[in-house]
């Protein structure tokens, strides 16, 4: 904790930071991380590279080669980002030759037990239509790619999802031709408009038939209050739970499920003055398991770092910002 509480005495409010990180909720995602896109235009990001780190209480920092990057157009929408995942660990053992001074041995030989790491990229394209809406999203997963598609109804509420595999028959990797596609499950949706704040929403799979159904609640200026899912033909059940402050800022989110026992998950934010989040915490059934502290850059305020503690594995993950510009 004396490591966290010294760097919480470096964060606070400039009065001029701009919210960069989004914590609201999203209908598609878009990453393991989801931006502002008014913070990122209004700074003329054409990039952010992350870099993630490790370290274990009372040792050293571990580097496991993990890392993230997000490409931005100039409208400050996400279109490409990648991720790697930990594949496998490794150990190798390395000889180390004695050292000797004026021919005397003053270390003698041995070896040491390193651990490489070995990780896949995950890489992601996102297109969007003239309403500013995401039309496709494709992931490549080693050969194949999973792609998304998305079709929208007049408010702009998603009305069809249809995930397939394909194949790249294109010579320059950089580029995708379309070659094999097969298709993995269509959804289409139905909405009802209740009342002015909640809608109901009717799941279809590519049958047809209706297998998960949804009452969403709204305020009065748009914010998502709750969502609750009830699957038609087993005892399932789960719901989403958002409570925003005055300005808009998300302050807590919860996940509540009872698809293997009952299992209760949320996150609460702290902002400063100014609504940028400086402080995030995730419990899993009360239990803290994430502590969240969040850096900014002094020249340009801009997050610099993020610090994660994790209690359960009792180690501290150190994420570093990195940023190309238009």
């Amino acid at each position: 904790m004396k490591f966290l509480t010294t760097l919480f005495l470096f964060i606070y409010s400039i009065g001029s930071f701009a919210q960069l990180i989004s914590n609201n909720p999203v209908e598609i995602g878009i990453g393991p991380m989801s931006f502002n896109s008014k913070t990122i235009k209004k700074n003329k990001i054409k990039k952010i590279d992350v870099v993630i780190v490790d370290k274990p209480d009372g040792e050293i920092i571990i580097d496991k080669g993990a890392s993230q990057g997000y490409v931005f157009d100039s409208l400050g929408r996400i279109i490409r980002y990648y991720y790697t995942i930990l594949n496998f660990a490794e150990n190798e053992v390395i000889d180390i030759p004695e050292i000797r001074k004026k021919g005397k041995v003053i270390q003698a030989a041995s070896t040491k037990t390193v651990t490489k790491y070995y990780n896949d990229t995950i890489f992601a394209d996102i297109f969007y239509n003239p309403q500013n809406r995401i039309i496709s999203k494709r992931v490549k997963m080693g050969a194949y790619y999973n792609s998304y598609y998305y079709e929208y109804n007049e408010k702009g509420l998603i009305v069809k999802e249809m995930h397939f595999r394909e194949t790249n028959v294109s010579e320059n990797k950089n580029e995708f031709k379309l070659g094999v596609q097969n298709i993995l499950s269509s959804e289409t949706f139905e909405y009802v408009q209740m009342t002015p704040t909640q809608v109901k929403k009717k799941c279809m799979n590519d049958e047809g038939r209706e297998y998960k159904k949804a009452i969403i609640n709204y305020d009065e200026k748009g914010n998502k209050l709750s969502e609750n899912y009830e699957f038609i033909v087993s005892w399932m059940r789960q719901e989403n739970v958002y409570q925003f402050d005055t300005n808009g800022n998300l302050l807590e989110r919860t996940y509540t499920s009872n698809e293997s026992g009952d299992i209760k998950e949320y996150m609460v934010f702290k902002y400063d003055g100014n609504g940028v989040v400086m402080e995030e915490k995730k419990f899993k059934n009360d239990a803290l398991l994430f502590e969240m502290s969040y850096l900014y850059d002094e020249t340009n305020n801009l997050l610099k770092s993020k610090i994660n503690r994790d209690h359960k594995n009792n180690s501290i993950g150190i994420v570093k910002f990195g940023y190309s510009f238009y």
